[in-house]
């Protein structure tokens, strides 16, 4: 066999296994699409909530509840601050010396202790800013603090940094179906932390994450309820999740909103 027909019979294969590699992700994409709901399907719904499968497999249920789990976040609220306006993003100059003169020496410490706090955290870093006034503190949030603060301390939702718990699902200990407040099924479990989590830096972090869900290595119960939830394709976030998937879904169907999931990780010391 020469080289030249070889090579041709190479680029021949590799053509055929390209072409394999299209008809299956067409496959696959028709497939998914056949799966959707006919409302969603059609254009009537933008999203809509199935029943579990009595079939499902334990893997996808543990799969799902690991994601909910691993996420679930611990929020430390900001205190009340008197904000200097800034025009950049991520910074903050608060006035602890207005704060002292208007509402008390008191109020002004106890602000500053709880912002001292977060800078322990890894959520903020602290600046002294003398250039301003006497008592100006520039806070700067760091990578965590960008990926954890929530609502905004210029108005609306009351800013607080809401951190992952990082604790790992130990076994499905039961499934049970049935209608739910946020799913169609009740899946009890055990979850461990095998590590404080990486942002609890401080005794005072980890004493919070010991007393609401349990010691690092101390098995505790949860529990959360799932349904299937589709997308048009249109419509499906941008955050990674697969169309399709188990979630926790609390929908209100008056509002037509979903108002976040029922996952419940009570910590159950022996």
């Amino acid at each position: 066999m020469t080289l030249t027909t070889t090579i041709a019979r190479l680029a021949v294969a590799a053509l055929a296994l390209a072409q394999a590699g299209c008809a299956l992700a067409e496959m696959s994409a028709e497939s998914e699409y056949a799966r959707l709901p006919r409302d969603v399907r059609t254009g009537i719904a933008e999203m809509a909530i199935e029943r579990v499968e009595q079939d499902v497999s334990r893997e996808e249920v543990t799969a799902a509840v690991q994601t909910l789990v691993e996420a679930e976040p611990m929020c430390f609220s900001w205190p009340g601050l008197w904000l200097d306006a800034s025009n950049r993003r991520n910074f903050y100059f608060v006035r602890y010396d207005l704060m002292a003169r208007d509402w008390g020496a008191e109020v002004a410490d106890a602000g500053r202790a709880r912002m001292n706090e977060f800078v322990e955290l890894g959520f903020l870093v602290a600046r002294e800013r003398p250039d301003i006034a006497p008592g100006v503190i520039e806070y700067t949030l760091t990578t965590d603090g960008v990926a954890y603060l929530r609502g905004s301390p210029y108005g609306g939702e009351r800013p607080s940094f809401c951190a992952p718990s990082q604790r790992r699902v130990v076994e499905i200990t039961s499934m049970e179906w049935g209608t739910y407040p946020c799913g169609t099924l009740l899946v009890r479990f055990n979850h461990v932390a095998d590590d404080w989590p990486t942002w609890a830096r401080t005794p005072t972090a980890r004493n919070r994450v010991a007393s609401t869900w349990a010691p690092v290595g101390v098995p505790a119960a949860g529990s959360v309820s799932l349904s299937r939830q589709w997308f048009h394709p249109s419509r499906i976030p941008s955050d990674g999740r697969a169309n399709g998937a188990l979630r926790s879904v609390c929908y209100d169907s008056a509002r037509q909103v979903v108002s976040g999931d029922d996952l419940e990780l009570g910590a159950e010391q022996p």
